[in-house]
Formats: structure tokens, C-alpha cells, sequence
């Protein structure tokens, strides 16, 4: 399994590891597509822009989970989930209430 550290200020690319204190919005992603995922962006749901690649150099398999954790401070619960597959193909989740959900599966 992957384990995938995400701040929660995406706009601003600041990303950092965060151990100690878990953001409301943590979450699982779940990659039971049959394919690939080769990008994975995060942005609230209120923004016209995708946030940056969370994966840069890394993928996430078939069958294999990443662990996405949010800075402290942020607060933002409704969040868009897009990801872009090995052949391409791009497939995305919004209005994702990620103060309620603790997992989000994309599937084939």
C-alpha cells in the first residue's frame, strides 16, 4: 500500500506531512479501476481550478490504496477528487463531503 501526505492548502502547493494532528477531511482513495492512476488532483469544490498532481512521480496500482491527509488548519469540507488513468482517461468525483467520508473508491 502507498501512503500518499497532502496539506490542505493544495492552491497554494504547500504540502507537508502531517502525523500528529488528523484534518477532518483525511481520507482513503481507493484505486479498484483496473487501470493505473498516473495523477491525482484535489481542489475544493468551490474552485474553478484543479489543484496540483498529489502523486508527482508516483502511481497508485490496481487494488492499491493511498492515504491523503490534510493540513490542520483547513477547514474546507466539500472537496472534487479527479484522477487520471495509465490509457488517459480521466474520471472524477465532486461534492465529496470529505468531513463525512472517510474513503472514496473509484472503480472501473
Amino acid at each position: 500500500m502507498k501512503k500518499l501526505m497532502m496539506a490542505g492548502a493544495l492552491l497554494a502547493a504547500a504540502f507537508t506531512a502531517t502525523a500528529a494532528w488528523a484534518a477532518a477531511q483525511d481520507f482513503t482513495l481507493k484505486n479498484r479501476t483496473g487501470h493505473v492512476i498516473v495523477t491525482l488532483n484535489v481542489s475544493p469544490s468551490n474552485s474553478n481550478n484543479w489543484g496540483p498532481d498529489i502523486l508527482g512521480q508516483e502511481v497508485l496500482g490496481d487494488g492499491e490504496d493511498a492515504d491523503v491527509s490534510f493540513d490542520r488548519d483547513e477547514d474546507q469540507c466539500m472537496w472534487d477528487i479527479r484522477v487520471t488513468y495509465d490509457d488517459g482517461d480521466v474520471n472524477d468525483e465532486r461534492g465529496i463531503n470529505l468531513c463525512e467520508t472517510t474513503e472514496v473508491t473509484f472503480t472501473a
